[in-house]
């Protein structure tokens, strides 16, 4: 709802993607003021960096506290926010103080946030792996957003999977 807000009152065209399921109403004490192009912070430590748009910031969370109970005592969690402009200020950040970076959205990777990123990186030779955590590109069918998030690969576990796996190559 913050974001909406924000929306109205910019008072320039916008895009709003209405994703299929319930909104996530945790990490209210976390909010801060929204800033166009501004990520939000979460939690700031280091060694790995999830970076998460939309829905995708529950799972983060959750994926954060898998991680920690598998011994990844540091990991930050940011919310994202924009897919356009990106928080380049918070992308420097994160590659100064982190191994990995990990971009989670439910979109495809060509033309979204995680490429914007990779791009980003790429460009200025930030010392950082990124891994990017996207929808695959082809058609996914209709039904339980849980069991279609498990299907291709969005849910907690696989994730998990997927930066152990990319955190142990780095090490």
């Amino acid at each position: 709802s913050d974001m909406m807000k924000f929306a109205v009152n910019l008072g320039a065209p916008i895009a709003v993607r209405y994703p299929r399921g319930t909104a996530y109403a945790g990490l209210e004490e976390y909010r801060q003021p929204i800033e166009l192009g501004e990520a939000e912070w979460i939690y700031k430590e280091k060694d790995i960096a999830l970076f998460a748009l939309g829905s995708m910031v529950k799972t983060a969370e959750e994926v954060r506290i898998r991680l920690k109970e598998e011994g990844f005592a540091n990991c930050s969690l940011v919310n994202a926010r924009f897919v356009k402009p990106i928080d380049e200020e918070a992308i420097l950040d994160a590659a100064e103080h982190h191994k990995l970076i990990v971009t989670l959205e439910d979109n495809v990777l060509i033309g979204g946030y995680s490429q914007k990123v990779m791009d980003f990186a790429y460009e200025n030779k930030l010392d950082v792996k990124v891994l990017a955590i996207t929808l695959p590109d082809a058609y996914v069918e209709h039904g339980n957003v849980e069991l279609l998030k498990k299907e291709v690969g969005l849910d907690t576990e696989t994730i998990v999977g997927k930066i152990r796996a990319a955190f142990a190559k780095e090490n």
